[in-house]
């Protein structure tokens, strides 16, 4: 793949032109267009380093022209020097950051929001500042670290606080259980969790906030079920496959399980759930490709 294809691949948005030798910043993965978290330094027309510091992504990409020379070798070293550097200001962005969420949580006040009542939960309280719904954003590794939050404002638009660690940053809904599965979007936690409370037994939902995040957030979850979007862009399925493990998705192409919900109701998504906790633990990703072998 080109230079431009790989970053893309990986959820990063490349400018039209990479010039060579300079640091080009760009949004990170998921992230809106003000963002610069992504990161890309083209060394020569067929070596070039880049990464996500909000992500903690760091990789080399060289083309199958590339030839190895002790002067690309200085160059992508000194690129890596220069890189650690980087990092090292970006872990204090995101100290920063996390401490600056622990603030707005610490003043939010339980309310109900227009955002929930327009996904189908007019009822539901959560933290809100400043009209903006607050979802906290902790460490898949060590739930009690605050990473940072997610503010959706009332017409649904989406932002990470700045220099928030999106990497194995969670939400999650319910209690441990027999029943586990991650998703992408609050939303689509919230009804998740309301379609899994109609069930027998605990449950947790996880909101991964991405799709490349789920797929990082997986590997903590060997036995729960990927409840993946129907993207038009097909990213949904395709994180799904890449985790392993079972999974399943609406139907309807440029939907995800908070459309559904809305659409023909909270039954249909407990009926969902209900078919894909009996069925046999096959993983998805081990059977033919094709959406209609979704559940």
């Amino acid at each position: 793949m080109t230079l431009a294809e790989t970053l893309r691949a990986v959820g990063l948005t490349p400018p039209a032109r990479l010039v060579e030798g300079r640091w080009m910043r760009f949004p990170g993965i998921g992230k809106g267009p003000s963002n610069r978290a992504g990161w890309c330094r083209l060394i020569s027309p067929t070596l070039a380093i880049y990464g996500d510091w909000s992500a903690s992504l760091s990789a080399v990409w060289h083309d199958e022209q590339h030839v190895d020379t002790a002067r690309s070798r200085q160059l992508l070293e000194e690129a890596r020097r220069r890189e650690q550097q980087f990092a090292r200001e970006q872990r204090k962005r995101q100290q920063a950051a996390a401490l600056a969420a622990s603030r707005a949580l610490a003043t939010a006040i339980p309310s109900h929001h227009p955002y929930l009542a327009r996904k189908g939960f007019p009822e539901a309280v959560a933290l809100v500042k400043d009209e903006k719904l607050l979802v906290p954003m902790r460490d898949v590794e060590s739930y009690r670290d605050l990473l940072g939050v997610q503010e959706i404002d009332v017409d649904g638009g989406k932002r990470f606080l700045p220099g928030s660690r999106t990497k194995g940053a969670v939400y999650c809904l319910g209690l441990p259980g027999a029943r586990t599965v991650l998703c992408e979007g609050y939303a689509t936690g919230l009804t998740l969790d309301a379609a899994l409370a109609r069930l027998t037994g605990k449950h947790c939902v996880v909101v991964c906030f991405s799709a490349m995040n789920l797929v990082t957030v997986a590997r903590h979850f060997p036995h729960a079920v990927v409840c993946a979007d129907n993207d038009m862009s097909g990213t949904g399925e395709e994180a799904a496959k890449k985790t392993g493990l079972k999974w399943t998705m609406p139907y309807e192409v440029g939907t995800d399980f908070n459309d559904l919900h809305q659409a023909m109701g909270l039954y249909a998504v407990v009926e969902r759930m209900r078919e894909v906790f009996t069925e046999t633990k096959t993983p998805r990703g081990s059977e033919p490709s094709g959406r209609s072998m979704n559940v």
